[in-house]
Order: C-alpha cells, then sequence, then structure tokens
C-alpha cells in the first residue's frame, strides 16, 4: 500500500510537472527571458515535487520535507512575481485588452502625439507604424492609461491635404488632378474646398476617406508631386 501511494505521488507530480513545462515554454517564452524562463520551469519543478511529498508525506513520514519544499516554494515564487511584475502586468494585461477594445491589424491609432497603423497584436505589445514608417511598440497598459482614437480599417480614415495654389494657376485643372490622384487610389467622398484666399494665392484643403490608413503617405505624395509637377508645366491632362 505504501509503494502504491509512493508511485501515485511521483505519476502525479510528474504530469504535473510536464503540463506546467509546457504551459511556462508555450505562454511565456516570448515575454521573459531565458534566465527568467528557466527560473519559471524550476519553481514549477519545485511545485511538483511539494505535490509529490505532499501525497508521498502521509504513509512515508516525511513531513518536514513537505513542509520545507513548500516554503522554499513560497519564497522563491513571490520574488519571482516581484521580479517581473512589470512583464506579467503587460502579459496578462494583453490576455483582455486586444479583445476588449476590439483592436485588429490595420486598424488606424492616434496616441497622444503617436499616430499610425497596427501592424501585429503580440502578447504584451501591439506594434505601430507611424507616418514616417518607423515601427512603435506600446504595452497595452498604455491603451487603458492613456485616452487613444481608434479607426477601424473597414471604416476608413479620413485624410486631409493642404495645397497653395499661386495666382494665375488654372483652380479646375488641378481639382481634375487631384480627383484623378483619387480614383487611383480608391479615395470616397472627396472634396476640393478654398481654405484662404490671400493676395499670393489661395490654400486649398482636400478631404477623402481612404479605406487602407497604410496608404496615406502615398497618396500625399501623389496628389502634391501630380499638382505641382502640373504647376510646373510638367503634366498635361
Amino acid at each position: 500500500m505504501d509503494l502504491g501511494f509512493i508511485l501515485i505521488g511521483i505519476a502525479v507530480g510528474v504530469v504535473v510537472f510536464l503540463l506546467l513545462d509546457y504551459f511556462v515554454k508555450r505562454i511565456f517564452s516570448r515575454v521573459l527571458d531565458s534566465e527568467q524562463l528557466l527560473l519559471l520551469r524550476l519553481l514549477a519543478a519545485l511545485f511538483s515535487l511539494s505535490l509529490i511529498f505532499a501525497i508521498v508525506s502521509p504513509v512515508a513520514q516525511i513531513h518536514h520535507l513537505f513542509y520545507l519544499l513548500l516554503v522554499i516554494l513560497v519564497f522563491s515564487l513571490g520574488s519571482f512575481i516581484l521580479g517581473t511584475r512589470r512583464i506579467l502586468e503587460q502579459y496578462l494585461t494583453g490576455l483582455f485588452v486586444a479583445r476588449l477594445l476590439d483592436l485588429h491589424v490595420g486598424d488606424y491609432i492616434e496616441l497622444g502625439d503617436l499616430r499610425g497603423y497596427i501592424t501585429a497584436l503580440e502578447d504584451a505589445y501591439l506594434v505601430v507604424r507611424d507616418p514616417r514608417r518607423e515601427y512603435v511598440y506600446i504595452p497595452y497598459t498604455v491603451l487603458l492609461q492613456n485616452p487613444f482614437r481608434r479607426i477601424k480599417s473597414p471604416e476608413g480614415h479620413e485624410v486631409r491635404i493642404r495645397l497653395f495654389v499661386p495666382s494665375g494657376q488654372d483652380v479646375k485643372r488641378i481639382r481634375s488632378l487631384i480627383e484623378e490622384v483619387a480614383r487611383e487610389f480608391g479615395v470616397e467622398r472627396l472634396s476640393v474646398d478654398v481654405e484662404k484666399i490671400g493676395a499670393r494665392g489661395v490654400t486649398l484643403v482636400v478631404r477623402g476617406v481612404l479605406r487602407d490608413p497604410r496608404q496615406e503617405d502615398e497618396l500625399k505624395y501623389a496628389v502634391l508631386d501630380k499638382v505641382y509637377a502640373s504647376m510646373m508645366g510638367g503634366a498635361t491632362l
């Protein structure tokens, strides 16, 4: 009977360790570094060993070893949580925030001075590419602590382009060029309005809805190139 309890305890401990080790490597391998991951696996081994002694100690009379391991496990686990508190906080927040806020790759986001489209949703952070084509990593906790604006990719993104047209230029011709570029990019609800009239010329504001926020910079450069090339006599209708 005693041998049966010992074998059961060892079997349960081994199974629990294998399961914990699998989940540790699967869940935390992308969040923790190698040393932290090794420490977490050692904690899993300590927990499994404590479980074995908890099952075996009633028949093997080794309660003191069980209590000793339990104390070591508690102190080790507490030290690990304190040391990796920020990482664990980011990861646990990431489990819920992306789904809670309904974030998706391709959504356009504005957070403070940062703006860009989401290129990846990782476990502890999201990746945003800004207009300068630089990648910015934003922890999910930042989204909970700061107000932000999100435009879902199917809804489209409003684009505004300001153009200065010197006196003597054909505004109708400029408008036709803008409409031509807008059709190429699939811009919807296009409008070209006069914002300011001065002695040197007029300032136009081009507004429209772009389905893919990633094309915003390309659209702006295409409009500017087309319009100013025409002003210099480098393009014709």
